[in-house]
C-alpha cells in the first residue's frame, strides 16, 4: 500500500533530493519490479530485467494538490457507493530522456533541458498541455496517458543521451476513481462522461493494450523511476574494427 508521506520531499544534509535509490531489499522495489514484470504483454519483446528502481519525492505544493484532487474523487457520489472500490493505481508511462538520469545510483540531479521530459515530469509532474507534443494521434483525446502494461509504455520511451547504457520509465499514482470504459477511439474527447473521473482503453477493436487517460493535472503523480534493458553485448566485429584501424591493415578472420 503507497501513502503520501512516503514521496515526501526530504531535506538531507541541507540538500534536497528529488529522487532516492532505492535498495533491492526495499518492498516497495519488490512492489514496483513486480508490476513491472507482471505488465510486460508484448510477445514479440523480449521481458528485459530491472537494474534499480529510483523513488520520486514531491514538493509539499504539489503531493497536497494530489491530495485535495483525491479528497473530491472519494466524496464523489458515485465512489461513496462502492467505498471499497480501488481509486489509485500504479500505472507507468513512457516519455523521452534526454540526460544519463537514474543510469546509476549516483546520477539524482535533475537537467535543465526544456526538451527532457524525463526530468520536467519528476521536476514539477505532468502538464495535459503537453499532451500530443510527441505524438499527434490522441486516441482518447486530450489527457494524460498511463498503462498497467509496461512494455506498452517502453513504446514511448526514448533515450536521447548516446552514453545511455539502460532504458527508464515512470511509474505513477494515477487517480482512477470511477472509470469509463471504451473500446473505440475517441479523439474528441476533452474528458470522462459526467460522473467519471477517467477513462479506461479495454482492448478489442482499436486497441490491443490496455491504457488510462486523466483529463485533469493533479489526478497523477510520478512515483519512481524504473531502470531496465539488456546490458550492451560485447561486439567482437566493432573490436577488430577498432584494431584495423589503429593499425590501418585488415584483421584475417
Amino acid at each position: 500500500m503507497l501513502t503520501d508521506d512516503q514521496f515526501t520531499l526530504q531535506d538531507s544534509n541541507g540538500r534536497r533530493n528529488r529522487i532516492l535509490h532505492l535498495p533491492a531489499t526495499d518492498p516497495l522495489y519488490d512492489f514496483v519490479e513486480k508490476r513491472f514484470e507482471k505488465g510486460w504483454k508484448h510477445p514479440d519483446k523480449p521481458k528485459p530485467p530491472v537494474h534499480a528502481i529510483f523513488k520520486i519525492q514531491l514538493t509539499k505544493e504539489n503531493l497536497e494538490a494530489y491530495q485535495k484532487y483525491r479528497t473530491r474523487v472519494e466524496a464523489s457520489p458515485i465512489v461513496r457507493v462502492h467505498p471499497n472500490s480501488r481509486i489509485e493505481k500504479l500505472l507507468f508511462h513512457g516519455t523521452n530522456r534526454r540526460c544519463l538520469l537514474a543510469d546509476d545510483k549516483s546520477r539524482t540531479r535533475l537537467c535543465e533541458l526544456p526538451e527532457c521530459h524525463l526530468c520536467r515530469i519528476v521536476g514539477s509532474s505532468f502538464d495535459i498541455a503537453k499532451c500530443g507534443m510527441k505524438h499527434q494521434f490522441r486516441r482518447f483525446g486530450t489527457g494524460i496517458y498511463s498503462t498497467s502494461c509496461s512494455s506498452k509504455a517502453d513504446d514511448y520511451v526514448v533515450d536521447g543521451a548516446k552514453k545511455s547504457t539502460f532504458r527508464v520509465m515512470l511509474a505513477s499514482r494515477v487517480i482512477v476513481g470511477k472509470p469509463f470504459k471504451r473500446r473505440q477511439n475517441g479523439t474528441g474527447l476533452t474528458g470522462p462522461p459526467p460522473g467519471y473521473h477517467s477513462i479506461v482503453g479495454k482492448p478489442g477493436i482499436h486497441l490491443n493494450y490496455p491504457e488510462t487517460v486523466v483529463y485533469d493535472n493533479d489526478a497523477i503523480r510520478p512515483a519512481f523511476l524504473v531502470v531496465y534493458g539488456f546490458p550492451p553485448e560485447k561486439d567482437p566485429n566493432a573490436l577488430r574494427s577498432v584494431i584495423s584501424k589503429l593499425f590501418k591493415t585488415p584483421i584475417a578472420s
